[in-house]
């Protein structure tokens, strides 16, 4: 059963599936007074209004949100909030709004801080190969991700782990942080400690571009590109199909055991799609690799074999 705080009430800021699965973990323990979410906006090809995973969680839960608009802002007490928590809400909080919570604006941040600050927290430690990372729950400041450190906890990151499963297990282990330190926190039995600045990592804000896979990169970037993007940007090829220039996105791949390949396809250049038991396959620096999962531009995701039931192998090309 959830329960209220019985100290103090607190206004959550998310908008993202982090900040939804932390918000889930958090309600089986605490229930916010109020939830504060960037305002729908348009999506897909059709520019379609869509709102936030968070307005889904809010109608189920019966749960208390509004959008973060002037309007809605001007019209909200925030005095009688005795903290905020952050977790993927997408916007910094103005530092005017700092001084209405008595117990300050809390961040849940998907790493270990002070490693990975700022946009990227999650696909980075992905894209790097890392095999932990972890959840901290901090006092915001006035600077990105820079705030003195209530608590952290660590997981280990599987070989093969995507980015909709790490931000799944990443927006759980924050709520459970919070859960487990907040009234410590609000009791003044934890005081924050400050981050070391000398170990920061600081991330940049992903785009379009970096789901490029270029041929010079090994099996190893590939991999970790693709379960990386998997959401956003996706990682993808240049190809000219039958003459005509398109992009072709990349969802799985695998990396074929060179020893048992027939000695045709050893001689296979690298940059050269081949077909094999009927699947899509290519070679790139270092490997053979048969692509599972694919998407050609304006279609939808398929398999290789459907691929190769519509186009020729010898009409595809990198470019």
């Amino acid at each position: 059963m959830t329960k209220k705080l019985h100290i103090s009430k607190f206004c959550f800021f998310a908008s993202s599936d982090f900040g939804c699965w932390t918000l889930k973990t958090i309600l089986k323990k605490y229930k916010p007074e109020l939830i504060l979410t960037l305002p729908a906006k348009p999506s897909g090809r059709g520019l379609k209004i869509e709102l936030n995973v968070i307005f889904s969680l809010d109608m189920q839960e019966k749960l208390p949100v509004l959008e973060w608009t002037p309007s809605n802002i001007e019209a909200i007490d925030l005095n009688v909030f005795s903290f905020g928590v952050v977790a993927g809400f997408g916007k910094i909080i103005p530092k005017e709004f700092f001084a209405y919570f008595k117990k300050g604006i809390l961040n849940l941040h998907p790493s270990l801080l002070p490693k990975y600050r700022g946009a990227n927290p999650i696909q980075e430690p992905i894209l790097n190969g890392d095999k932990k990372t972890g959840a901290s729950l901090f006092l915001i400041d006035e600077g990105i991700d820079t705030g003195p450190i209530i608590a952290q906890k660590e997981i280990t990151i599987p070989n093969n782990e995507t980015i909709k499963n790490l931000e799944m297990k990443l927006g759980q282990l924050a709520g459970n942080l919070f859960n487990e330190n907040i009234e410590q926190y609000l009791s003044g039995e934890i005081t924050p400690i400050p981050q070391d600045n000398s170990k920061a990592t600081n991330t940049k804000k992903v785009s379009k571009s970096d789901g490029l896979l270029k041929i010079k990169e090994d099996f190893e970037i590939w991999d970790r590109k693709i379960r990386a993007f998997q959401e956003f940007p996706t990682s993808f090829l240049k190809i000219k199909l039958r003459n005509e220039e398109k992009f072709l996105k990349i969802f799985e791949i695998e990396k074929l055991d060179e020893k048992q390949l027939p000695k045709e396809i050893k001689r296979v250049g690298i940059g050269y799609f081949f077909p094999l038991r009927n699947e899509l396959c290519l070679r790139i620096s270092d490997s053979f690799i048969k692509i599972k999962e694919l998407q050609l531009q304006d279609k939808r995701r398929i398999t290789s074999k459907e691929f190769l039931n519509g186009y020729s192998v010898n009409s595809i090309k990198l470019i």
